[in-house]
């Protein structure tokens, strides 16, 4: 039982410790689930929440999504176009994030967008 706890602790630490480090307004660009370029980029939002996860707010609230990180990835559950979508975003040492998502039933293997910080 202590063994959990202690882990535990240690999990949540360094959960802690990473959510400040991403939290911020960025710009943001990528390709569809088809391949084709996003015609311009956009911005988001990433905030610590409540419950512990980490929100995803893009284009002012269009999308939304909720998230946690593990290691260096940030895995996003999101509703993009009333369809659910997973990204998976490799938080790089420059402060960018750069990653693939999927959207169900979206013909194409994947999409990509990358994260700067503004």
């Amino acid at each position: 039982m202590l063994s959990t706890l202690v882990v535990s602790g240690l999990a949540s630490s360094a959960l802690a410790q990473s959510v400040p480090n991403i939290a911020g307004t960025y710009s943001y660009n990528g390709t569809d689930t088809d391949g084709s370029p996003y015609s311009d980029s956009g911005t988001l939002v990433v905030t610590p929440e409540k419950s512990g996860a980490i929100g995803v707010k893009w284009d002012g609230g269009d999308y939304v999504g909720v998230g946690q990180i593990t290691g260096n990835i940030f895995a996003v559950a999101a509703v993009a176009d009333g369809k659910n979508t997973i990204m998976l975003m490799t938080i790089n040492p420059d402060g960018s994030l750069k990653g693939q998502w999927w959207r169900r039933t979206d013909p194409g293997s994947k999409g990509t967008e990358v994260w700067t910080k503004k």
